[in-house]
């Protein structure tokens, strides 16, 4: 596969995308979720990724959060194959066949090096959750990403009492406090899990969201799948999840994203008290937002139609 050369940027469309020189599946990547392997950056650290969709699309990659490391539905990858991206899922550092790495600034300069050596460009980010820290500082260094989208951030907010269940709040809490405390919430919601079963547990976890209950029943085996990943994380990688997501995060300073192209997204069916502690940070940090119409922890992928409309509209 030829390797774009600087001075072929001239004769192309300014949004002209690159193909993945990592890809190996071949016209697999064309009908089926595959996850593929490789080593990244000088210290050669394994990346777990999955690619759908032909060389020419423009790439849309997605960073999972902790609850769901997982890659988008089947379906939604057709949908944004025929609106113009190839889909590009990465499980991030921890998390399934991915190598370990250190904090947020670490895991952005990985990512940062697969991005060139995929020989990605122009690419669209959307970072969820846990991994918008990660999210922040990758478009932040990378001129790969050309624009960001942060699904479900929690920004420099306190949000402890918002989640539902309110036995969640205080093990996250717990998780954030020392590695003890981490291991002993993760070993607890593994045994809540283990017990009832991950589908009742997720049920559980998003019944305040309707978009999310569907989901949850709607797709079932990737459902499975996520807790499968997610429960086999190590404690270490729970806590630094837990901590950049539930403590202040010092790259959040005032306007500290108003300079790169992006957009903060929540779910329609988030409480109200989210949404305005949602839209102060935004503010703050300078910073769009939006809503997708249905779905709160999953609504970047209930919403998938209105997510590619969105991204559409702005790019």
């Amino acid at each position: 596969m030829k390797t774009p050369h600087a001075l072929d940027l001239i004769s192309v469309p300014a949004l002209a995308p690159r193909a993945n020189q990592l890809d190996k599946t071949g016209d697999k990547k064309r009908v089926l979720r595959v996850w593929q392997t490789a080593r990244v950056g000088p210290w050669q650290r394994q990346l777990e990724y999955m690619h759908f969709g032909a060389d020419d699309l423009r790439p849309l990659i997605f960073l999972h959060s902790i609850e769901y490391p997982n890659c988008p539905s089947w379906g939604f990858c057709v949908d944004a194959a025929e609106a113009g991206f190839g889909t590009i899922a990465i499980r991030r550092p921890g998390f399934g066949a991915s190598d370990k790495a250190g904090e947020a600034d670490e895991q952005a300069a990985l990512l940062g090096h697969f991005l060139t050596q995929a020989g990605l460009e122009n690419a669209v980010l959307v970072s969820i959750g846990s991994a918008c820290p990660v999210g922040y500082r990758l478009a932040a260094s990378s001129p790969r990403i050309a624009f960001s989208v942060y699904v479900n951030c929690v920004f420099n907010r306190d949000v402890i009492s918002e989640f539902r269940p309110q036995w969640l709040g205080p093990i996250f809490a717990q998780a954030v406090q020392n590695p003890a405390g981490a291991r002993f919430s993760l070993e607890a919601l593994r045994q809540i899990a283990n017990r009832f079963g991950a589908k009742w547990f997720y049920e559980t976890v998003t019944q305040k969201s309707p978009g999310d209950v569907t989901f949850v029943r709607t797709f079932a085996k990737d459902i499975e799948e996520a807790w499968a990943i997610g429960s086999a994380i190590d404690t270490a990688t729970f806590r630094d999840e837990m901590r950049y997501s539930l403590s202040d995060d010092p790259f959040l300073t005032d306007n500290a994203l108003s300079g790169l192209p992006s957009l903060a997204l929540s779910g329609e069916e988030t409480t109200a008290t989210w949404k305005r502690g949602f839209e102060a940070e935004a503010r703050r940090l300078g910073i769009p937002v939006g809503y997708l119409p249905s779905g709160d922890i999953f609504a970047a992928y209930q919403s998938g139609e209105a997510l590619l409309s969105l991204l559409r509209e702005r790019l």
